[in-house]
This record gives structure tokens, sequence and C-alpha cells, in this order.
């Protein structure tokens, strides 16, 4: 069985990252805004990524069987103000859906990934709207906040994912998909990095802003009490804690890996997805 996707959203390619270990699956398009993330991807996996998602027409792309997209998460965040829909990153979960359901043929599944703070935003009321359109498009939902800590990477990240479903694409029990706890574990910034001792056994949620803020600052993330010594996380420290474990940025500047890595799914997340996707997929249903 082969699952065809599309990357939408790709930046530094989390799904791919994953998907690409697992059996069956096949990306056949890509997109991201950012240039560099674009020429990043394109150098790791060996698919070039499309620009603008509007400017994307569904129907020059490829038929696929899976939407991937981590649609962007500042509207819906405490630092980007929380304005929601009326920001106008906002309206690319609009965009998502026009290209999941313009192309070739309906897709069975849609992974949509975004901040927790999506669950409460305006009272709700915007994550009802993106399951209220889901549903009038035919699709069954399941979603749940996963945290990085919980699973062996000692990162206190949470991001909410929403599996969206046709029901003819999958097996029963398919609510079920987020019942974890065999994958769950726990481990400490010291055991996980090597690094001598950290006071924190967790590291805080790696950003795109406020790298080398004093250590006492609310804005500080980066920065760590290391055998009784500041220590700052490196790239390479936050890509093992992004869950990467092979990675190039190319010729890619140290301000646009730090971007990159502040904005990117943990592959810890995309990994068990993409295996209880292949757990719960009805073979042969999505051609």
């Amino acid at each position: 069985m082969e699952i065809s996707y599309v990357d939408l959203f790709c930046g530094m390619g989390s799904f791919h990252y994953s998907l690409s270990r697992l059996p069956g699956f096949r990306c056949v398009a890509a997109c991201d805004l950012n240039e560099v993330a674009r020429s990043v991807y394109e150098e790791n996996y060996g698919v070039a990524p499309l620009g603008d998602i509007c400017d994307i027409d569904p129907e020059e792309l490829p038929p696929f069987d899976l939407v991937c997209a981590g649609f962007p998460c500042q509207p819906f965040s405490q630092a980007g103000h929380g304005r929601g829909f009326d920001d106008e990153r906002g309206t690319m979960f609009s965009q998502v859906m026009r290209v999941a359901l313009g192309g070739r043929r309906k897709p069975g599944l849609i992974v949509l990934e975004n901040v927790r703070g999506l669950l409460r935003h305006n009272d709700g009321k915007s994550f009802e709207t993106v399951c209220d359109t889901l549903g009038e498009a035919g699709y069954s939902v399941v979603y749940k906040v996963l945290t990085c800590s919980a699973f062996g990477i000692p990162q206190m990240r949470k991001r909410l994912f929403v599996v969206a479903y046709l029901p003819t694409a999958v097996k029963p029990g398919i609510g079920q998909f987020f019942d974890l706890a065999s994958y769950e574990t726990t481990t400490t910034l010291t055991e996980f990095l090597g690094r001598g001792v950290f006071e924190k056994p967790t590291a805080y949620t790696i950003r795109c802003g406020g790298r080398l803020s004093a250590i006492t600052d609310r804005h500080n993330w980066d920065g760590y009490i290391v055998d009784g010594r500041e220590y700052r996380l490196t790239v390479e420290d936050c890509l093992r804690l992004q869950g990467f474990e092979t990675y190039t940025f190319g010729t890619a500047s140290t301000s646009q890996r730090w971007k990159m890595l502040g904005n990117t799914i943990p592959t810890i997340f995309t990994r068990i997805i993409g295996e209880q996707l292949l757990r719960f997929i009805r073979k042969n249903s999505l051609q």
C-alpha cells in the first residue's frame, strides 16, 4: 500500500523526516513561503517545495491520499496576540482546505498541527470553525494535545494534532488513535544530552525568539545551569531536542537555523502520527 501525501507549510520537514522512515509513504508535493526553508528541505529530502500556498493550483498537483499541514500557529498563540482568523496567517487553514478539496481526488486523511491555544481561542469558537469546516467536507475528527516530555524527549513543547478522516478510509477503532500509552516514556536533559548535570530535568519549549536572554528572564529558553555554570543550548542540542538525528542546514545562516528550529514540529510527534496512521488506515481504500 502506498500513501501519497502533500507537506504544506513544510519548514524543516518534520512530517517528511518521519514518514520517509516508515513503509509506504511518498511525498508528492510540499510548500513553504520561506526560501531558505525550501532550499534546506530540498537538500535533505530531494523534493523541491513550492512557494506560497495561495499560488498553488491543486489541480496541477499529483493525486494525494494524505494532507500534512502545520499551518501558522502565531494567530492562536499568546506570542501572536491571539488574533486568530482576524490575522492574515489565520486564513491559512482555508488554504489548506482549498488544496485538500481542489485536487484530482479527495484525500482520505488530513493531519493538522497547531498550538494548544487554538482549542480555547475565542472561547473555543476558532477550533469549532475548524471542526465544522472539516465536518461539512465529510470528515470525522479526532484530536489531542501531545507533550514532548511524555514521549522521551525532555522538552516542554505541547502541540495540538487533529486527524480528520473519511470514514471509508479507516478501520474501526479509529477513536483510539490517540491512546498512546505504549509510547510513553520519560528521560531528563542530563540523560538525553549527556553534557553534565542540568539543574532542570526538562528543557523549555524551543522558540524562535528569546535566545541569549538573561537566564532569569521570562523570555529565556536556551540558558541552563549545568554543573553549577551557565550553559547555552547549541544548534546541535536543539536538533536532538526536536528529534532530528541527522540533518543538514547547508548554507543557512545561524539565525535562519534557529528560526527553523523554533518553528519545526518535533519529529517524535510526526513519527507517532505516521505509525498510528499505518495502524488504522484501511488497506486499498485510499486509491
